[in-house]
């Protein structure tokens, strides 16, 4: 496992490079922990192994209900496995819509094949390949961060709102 405890949002600009699913998991969830104000996700389908826990719910949950000014955007490419598993995430989108927002991925941008995450636009973890736990990250990097965030908006507004993603009304 690695060790975190002195790593900070938007101060230490150290490359983190893990490779194992609980190495990965545990810096996704450190630096959720951090954020004040933002969290955008862009991934194939918020890998369960990685995005649906208990830990990672509370802390998004924290940061969503924390001001008026806090978001969550996510944005997949496939949302069967979201919607057909019951994904923590996609409940809390349904039960705070105003704070924390899904899309799907436009056709053009269906081909990526990374994960990447950005925190406050201060800090990021890329994850390139789905089939493996390799990954990167920095608490504090605003050069590559500011080209995340450029990439993420630019999907976002093309992104689509999927029905499926709606909270259902009985």
């Amino acid at each position: 496992m690695i060790d975190l405890t002195s790593h900070r949002l938007g101060e230490t600009d150290q490359l983190i490079d893990v490779d194992s699913r609980d190495d990965l998991k545990q810096l996704i969830l450190a630096m959720s922990q951090q954020a004040q104000h933002r969290i955008l996700i862009f991934s194939h389908h918020l890998e369960d192994s990685l995005f649906d826990n208990d830990e990672l719910y509370e802390a998004i949950k924290d940061l969503a209900i924390k001001t008026r000014r806090t978001h969550i955007q996510i944005i997949v490419q496939d949302t069967k496995p979201m919607t057909s598993q019951g994904h923590r995430l996609l409940k809390l989108a349904r039960r705070i819509t105003s704070h924390v927002s899904i899309k799907l991925a436009a056709k053009e941008h269906q081909e990526i094949f990374e994960t990447f995450i950005i925190f406050d636009e201060r800090g990021y973890i890329i994850h390139s390949n789905p089939d493996r736990y390799n990954a990167v990250g920095n608490f504090y990097c605003p050069l590559k961060t500011r080209q995340l965030y450029e990439q993420f908006e630019d999907i976002w507004a093309r992104g689509i709102i999927d029905s499926s993603l709606r909270r259902l009304s009985l």
